[in-house]
């Protein structure tokens, strides 16, 4: 009988530390994430200001669920075996957006890698992976895909994806 109480005993008290340690988990600042769409329009910046280091930066204006405007600089354009051929090379760039969603503001940092086809329509798609912020977008993360155009220096295309808060 003594083993059963001292078994009883352990299990409540397993069940006691496993109910702080949920509830504790659980009280602990989860991200809030917000599914986000729109457009933007972008246009080349590059000249004697421009810090790329492949010599292209680009700024525009986010509408939608974002909204600001961003500054951004490639970090690499890569051409492919099948460049010749597709027209299409790659390309990483590092970009800031001065950004308001809902009621909350202030700057997402943004690493982009996509692809971008340099003949015809100019057609490009962006993975752009929030990597950070500040202000109200201190910590985020998340991510927008972008598809759309970019000819003669400008462009637009339309985003979609989801902006994590903490």
């Amino acid at each position: 009988m003594s083993t059963s109480r001292a078994a009883r005993r352990v299990v409540a008290a397993t069940a006691g530390v496993l109910s702080v340690v949920m509830f504790a988990s659980s009280s602990s600042a989860s991200p809030t994430c917000r599914s986000v769409d729109g457009r933007y329009r972008e246009h080349d910046t590059s000249g004697a200001g421009c810090a790329s280091p492949v010599g292209l930066c680009i700024a525009g204006d986010y509408q939608g669920d974002i909204t600001g405007s961003f500054a951004g600089l490639a970090t690499s354009i890569t051409p492919t075996a099948d460049t010749p051929a597709s027209g299409v090379v790659l390309f990483t760039s590092d970009s800031s957006i001065d950004a308001r969603i809902g009621k909350r503001s202030g700057t997402l940092t943004i690493k982009n890698a996509g692809a971008f086809r340099t003949v015809g329509e100019g057609s490009i798609v962006d993975v752009q992976t929030i990597v950070g912020g500040t202000g109200d977008f201190a910590g985020a993360s998340g991510a927008l895909r972008a598809e759309g155009t970019f000819t003669a220096g400008a462009g637009e295309s339309r985003y979609r994806g989801t902006v994590c808060t903490a």
